[in-house]
């Protein structure tokens, strides 16, 4: 690590951090890493003017880590941990041990020709690359857990999938995996009985969608200084999601070829299903995205709508939505209260606007190009004006209860539970 702002705490905290990283033994590569995110922390606090490091600018770097094209978006996670690193420096604190992986998720080798069955199945179904992923991590979670006595699938029982569920931990998504390759076994007659129904379900209430109101999003949008270039490309992003409920992935991946200013629509093929979507721009984002392009949008030959903010000026990724959406939330001191905070939040809000105005589920469906026509009916749990409509009234207490109620006999009942 260089030893530029040698007067700042940045001095202090370089040397504790290079102390720390020999005496827990990290390899060359891992250090390599904290020297470079220490870098670019470096970087960041000299171009802002600010001379010492504080848990505040630290949390801002990583706000807006997403939006520096200079910047590995791989390497994210290791800079919230040498962020995390730093803040403990900062604050004298002793850093947390290092946590080892025990347990190796890869396929036991004598159940490989199954596994490899199994992902050649969903690779045939289209199951995009990180679901794929997904299932056969867990997939072969499942198989190193199972008895070492079970040499075959065959062989496999309920009591030994009993044993297994009970012994350790299992995420939902390792359960909805386990599901599934089991029922693939038994659909190809690899087992003979379907032990899917052996896999717990354990039940998860579905959560509320974040929703904002008209005046918060309004607030949240008057937050951007659209007199910089940045601010120009934020609030585009911004009035993307909120006006026309694009996910962050397709806002991030428009091109110039997406847009038909002659019929005011965008026109995308959405990351998420693959089905294609056009929606028709209202002045506001119509405006916006002219602004920005002509305005505030770098030069750079990309095909790309939204650039980061330094040579070379790479495209923005697919998290760079979110941050964007975060930065203003909190500019705009709009207080969360336990909603979501990005540009899925705006994304709902637009949706839920839609459904209080009597807008049909399927027009909505269309709107958010959902694939199942049940999904815009999740909007409706926040719409409380008109499900008030919807409320039954109390019925009339019968029997004993209606006993209980009798002012005479509560009196008694109210004595004796005093």
């Amino acid at each position: 690590m260089n030893q530029r702002n040698a007067s700042s705490n940045l001095s202090r905290i370089r040397g504790e951090l290079e102390r720390r990283l020999i005496v827990m033994r990290y390899s060359k590569e891992a250090t390599s890493t904290y020297k470079k995110v220490f870098s670019w922390v470096e970087d960041y606090l000299n171009g802002y003017g600010e001379p010492n490091y504080t848990k505040e600018l630290g949390q801002r770097f990583l706000i807006e880590y997403p939006l520096q094209s200079s910047h590995s978006q791989s390497l994210f996670i290791p800079a919230r941990t040498v962020i995390r690193r730093m803040d403990e420096i900062l604050e004298n604190k002793v850093s947390a041990p290092r946590c080892f992986v025990k347990e190796k998720w890869g396929c036991p080798s004598r159940f490989t020709g199954l596994c490899d069955k199994y992902i050649e199945s969903l690779v045939r179904r289209g199951q995009s690359k990180s679901t794929i992923g997904t299932r056969r991590r867990y997939a072969g979670q499942l198989l190193r857990r199972l008895p070492e006595a079970v040499v075959s699938l065959e062989e496999l029982s309920a009591a030994d999938l009993y044993t297994v569920f009970t012994k350790y931990e299992w995420p939902l998504v390792s359960l909805v995996t386990a599901r599934n390759f089991l029922s693939f076994l038994f659909e190809n007659g690899l087992i003979k009985v379907n032990l899917s129904i052996c896999v717990p379900r354990p039940s998860r209430p579905r959560s509320l969608p974040s929703v904002y109101s008209g005046t918060e999003v309004d607030r949240l949008l008057s937050s951007v200084d659209r007199t910089t270039g940045i601010g120009k490309r934020d609030y585009a992003i911004l009035i993307l999601a909120a006006h026309l409920g694009l996910r962050s992935s397709d806002i991030v991946g428009l091109s110039f070829k997406d847009i038909n200013y002659a019929a005011k629509t965008i026109e995308v093929i959405q990351v998420k299903t693959k089905r294609p979507l056009t929606l028709v721009m209202n002045s506001e984002v119509e405006e916006a995205l002219v602004d920005y392009i002509q305005n505030g949008r770098p030069q750079s030959l990309s095909d790309r709508l939204f650039l980061g903010l330094r040579a070379p000026f790479l495209p923005l990724t697919a998290g760079s939505g979110y941050m964007v959406a975060r930065k203003y939330f909190d500019l705009a001191g709009i207080a969360a209260c336990g909603r979501r905070c990005g540009t899925h939040a705006l994304r709902a809000s637009y949706a839920t606007a839609l459904v209080a105005k009597g807008v049909p589920y399927s027009v909505v469906q269309e709107a958010l190009g959902h694939e199942d026509p049940e999904s815009a009916k999740y909007y409706v749990r926040v719409d409380v004006k008109h499900l008030r409509m919807c409320a039954l009234d109390v019925p009339k207490p019968i029997g004993a209860f209606a006993v209980m109620l009798e002012p005479t006999i509560r009196s008694d009942f109210e004595g004796v539970l005093s």
